[in-house]
């Protein structure tokens, strides 16, 4: 049950990354209704699932080469602690302003709509890496345990994003400046921590240890 709970964690960390497709989903749902939300929700989910599929088949068959490990953990690595540092120092608007979503009341759109407002930031991709390296090379998942993990992950930010949608109204008023920074620096100092793990891999290779 360790990589099903692991899964649910690192769920929760990504479900707090508060970004473009929060607003647009907070948004959506409170213009067109709770299903707008749910099917938009489905398709973030989808998204996820993409990506996770093709950097994860992308690296898990090259894991047990060493030099590709290594490498594999400094990449991995600094793009966690790229994105650590960027939450934990990011800046928040002094006012708050939703992301407007305009699109039609079909459900198909709205999965659509879901799937590549998610899919087109970049940073969801780099994201991935930094979550794939961590479980092939940190955790040391099996396939089945990294499907199980994958699962739990998606399921959560898939049943955090639904329950977003029913309490879209109520979010819009707890989504505070203070509540995003407090929010920014919690996720900053974990991805900082997963980080300096992962780059314990690089450092070994030149015969330098940060963890035993």
């Amino acid at each position: 049950m360790h990589h099903i709970l692991n899964g649910i964690l690192f769920g929760l960390l990504l479900c707090v990354l508060i970004g473009p497709v929060f607003f647009a989903l907070i948004q959506n749902s409170i213009e067109k209704g709770f299903w707008s939300g749910f099917f938009m929700a489905i398709g973030v989910a989808l998204s996820d699932v993409f990506y996770i599929v093709i950097t994860y088949f992308g690296v898990s068959k090259l894991v047990e080469n060493e030099s590709f490990k290594m490498w594999l953990g400094g990449v991995g690595g600094v793009i966690m602690l790229t994105f650590g540092i960027f939450y934990l120092f990011k800046s928040v608007p002094k006012k708050l302003a939703p992301t407007k979503v305009n699109g039609g009341k079909d459900c198909f759109k709205q999965v659509l709509k879901g799937f590549f407002l998610n899919g087109v930031n970049p940073f969801v991709l780099f994201f991935w890496i930094g979550i794939v390296s961590k479980v092939s090379l940190d955790f040391e998942y099996t396939s089945n345990q990294a499907l199980g993990f994958f699962i739990a992950l998606v399921g959560t930010v898939f049943i955090v994003d639904v329950l977003k949608s029913h309490f879209a109204t109520k979010l819009r008023e707890i989504v505070t400046v203070r509540f995003m920074k407090i929010m920014n620096r919690v996720v900053g100092v974990a991805l900082i921590l997963f980080a300096l793990k992962l780059l314990n891999f690089l450092l070994e290779g030149f015969g330098v240890e940060l963890f035993s």
